[in-house]
């Protein structure tokens, strides 16, 4: 497994709030392991990241909708709902088997969800994965209750597919701001 950085550094921006200018700086660019059945191709797996802030606007003529806005552009709050968005692509020559990324969720960030059903993720650090609905956690008096999304610690995507030379996608989460 080869650890690689994920591009984040919108991250700085949202989670200024409460934030202070260490914590800033240990958030800024956020760590994800990436491991392949094909070690040498790994480093043909380019990851970018980025966030999106969700804010319901209401037109001139009522009509709402959900947008996406720059966390550079708007003011981000507590209990703001953000899109992490991590977009992949193969710039090798040579297809990539075994693709898995793991992305730890920052901890002034509450996980809501994962945008691909066939995701998993952990509630114990990254240390076990699996479905939501099949974890368990273990309070302060060792008493075991089933996981809920505010749990989840990291997600892990492992491509189902190979990743053809020049192919691309995106793997997506929402969180909101602690």
């Amino acid at each position: 497994m080869r650890n690689i950085f994920v591009e984040a550094t919108m991250v700085a921006g949202i989670l200024a709030t409460g934030m202070s200018l260490p914590d800033i700086a240990h958030a800024s660019p956020l760590a994800a392991a990436v491991q392949t059945a094909t070690p040498a191709a790994q480093s043909d797996v380019k990851i970018e990241s980025s966030i999106r802030v969700e804010r319901t606007e209401v037109s001139e003529n009522g009509a709402s909708a959900t947008v996406l806005l720059d966390p550079a552009a708007v003011k981000v709050i507590p209990g703001d709902k953000l899109l992490f968005i991590n977009r992949y692509s193969n710039s090798g020559q040579d297809v990539v088997t075994g693709f898995v990324i793991n992305n730890p969720v920052h901890s002034a960030v509450t996980f809501v969800e994962v945008l691909e059903d066939w995701a998993l993720v952990s509630v114990d650090g990254g240390q076990n994965f699996g479905k939501l609905a099949e974890l368990t956690v273990t309070d302060a008096e060792q008493a075991s209750r089933p996981a809920v999304a505010s749990d989840v610690t990291h997600i892990r995507w492992a491509l189902p597919m190979p990743i053809a030379p020049g192919a691309s996608g995106e793997l997506r989460f929402r969180g909101i701001v602690k």
